[in-house]
């Protein structure tokens, strides 16, 4: 498919204060051009110099504007094979040996307790309180989801209560959910700060002209309610029966003469290609679109991640634009210890889901990854970076009790080249 050119002027994300300066390049892109086994120097521009103050200063978040998108970068990044980049962490070695013993034997302790602490609620709708704690008990510098309490409450009335009253008994199950070794500590400010980067990346695409926004596994986003304004189309995708129930909770809670609503697109994409199931909406493959992923990749295995990607790449002209958070590869393999994270395996383990992938989360593996889709890299966030720009009343980083969960990236990218053809993506047996 051939795009079609924006006119001239339109806005990119590439005038964000800190563009690659955000990126530093650091002794992580050295080790991973060692690891791959490339003999490739990583120069540093002036401004991957700029000390720390300087880039506190500048920060402001994945944005802003340029006329034209600089692609100056995009093709040193290397070629390195897709499963390098992207994998289940399955693989022992002498870095993860200790760490993945300890998984195998003492963790399964914490099949005891975790079903107290996480209340046996769905992770869906574990994610939906979560996001809804720092706002009800007022916890500052909180998320702005206003809507999302109305979702809760008619889901989880006796949880809804709980927040509604304040309950001294959930605020100490979420206390000891926080405790380091025994709980998820920071799980809760990472569903606070995650939803506060995706809303400003939506507020900061409608501002650039972006006029279509693609929620992928849309689950109980409420974007299109709070961020939509006319002229701009959201389109909600997620499995047929979820949409569905979705689409009756906005019917009861929102209703479409007061709110902007979406276009609701029930569909498996593991079945069907993302532009299969957009193509049934009023969505225009020749306009720029801003693609969202939230709290999805690490639940896919690295296949069904690259058939994503690929998916996306395939739809979006140049200038759109890709959101999403991953898991750091190096603590789901074992390579590093981060807190919390062995719990949170076996607390999804326990609702019967599993985390299988891990993306390399050193600046260089994900301008790697992003270029195989035709993507640049525009930011890349740990825990601590996304704590300081949402929650700068935190001024203390404490790495065994982080304030957000500390295994998780971010990643913003914008596409840079035409739409992937179809045909070539696809295995030869599905050609024919």
């Amino acid at each position: 498919m051939a795009s079609v050119a924006e006119p001239a002027g339109v806005a990119s994300i590439d005038q964000h204060p800190l563009k690659d300066s955000v990126f530093v390049k650091s002794q992580q892109d050295t080790d991973f051009v060692k690891d791959i086994g490339v003999d490739n120097d990583i120069s540093t521009s002036a401004a991957d110099q700029h000390d720390d103050a300087v880039l506190e200063q500048v920060m402001s978040g994945p944005m802003l504007t340029r006329p034209t998108v600089d692609v100056s970068d995009f093709g040193k990044a290397l070629d390195v094979p897709f499963s390098q980049l992207c994998n289940t962490g399955s693989a022992w070695n002498f870095k993860n040996c200790l760490i993945k013993l300890w998984r195998y034997t003492i963790v399964p302790i914490k099949e005891v307790y975790l079903p107290i602490m996480t209340w046996g609620l769905p992770t869906n709708f574990l994610m939906l309180t979560w996001r809804t704690y720092n706002w009800d008990f007022n916890k500052p510098n909180h998320n702005d989801d206003y809507l999302a309490p109305l979702l809760r409450d008619t889901l989880m009335p006796i949880r809804g209560k709980q927040h509604r009253e304040k309950s001294a008994f959930l605020k100490f199950k979420t206390t000891l959910l926080d405790t380091p070794w025994l709980g998820l500590p920071g799980i809760v400010n990472f569903i606070d700060v995650r939803t506060q980067w995706f809303d400003a990346a939506v507020k900061r695409a409608i501002a650039d002209g972006i006029k279509q926004i693609v929620i992928i596994a849309a689950g109980y986003d409420t974007r299109a309610y709070r961020l939509g304004k006319p002229g701009v189309h959201f389109y909600e995708i997620d499995l047929p029966h979820a949409s569905e129930k979705k689409k009756e909770l906005v019917k009861q809670h929102m209703p479409a003469d007061k709110y902007i609503w979406p276009e609701f697109v029930g569909a498996d994409l593991s079945k069907v290609s993302l532009m299969e199931a957009l193509s049934k909406t009023s969505f225009d493959p020749t306009r720029r679109t801003m693609f969202i992923i939230e709290g999805l990749v690490y639940y896919l295995p690295p296949a069904a991640v690259k058939q994503q990607l690929t998916a996306i790449s395939e739809t979006a002209v140049r200038g759109s634009r890709l959101f999403f958070d991953f898991m750091h590869l190096d603590a789901l393999s074992g390579d590093v210890f981060r807190p919390g994270l062995e719990t949170l395996l076996v607390a999804v383990w326990n609702k019967g889901e599993t985390m299988y992938s891990g993306i390399d989360r050193r600046p260089e593996a994900i301008r790697c990854l992003l270029k195989k889709f035709g993507f640049k890299l525009y930011e890349l966030l740990d825990a601590k970076q996304i704590s300081a720009r949402f929650h700068p009343h935190v001024t203390k980083w404490k790495e065994y009790s982080p304030h957000v969960s500390p295994y998780f990236g971010y990643i913003a990218a914008e596409k840079v080249t035409a739409p992937m053809k179809r045909q070539e993506t696809m295995p030869a047996s599905r050609r024919r």
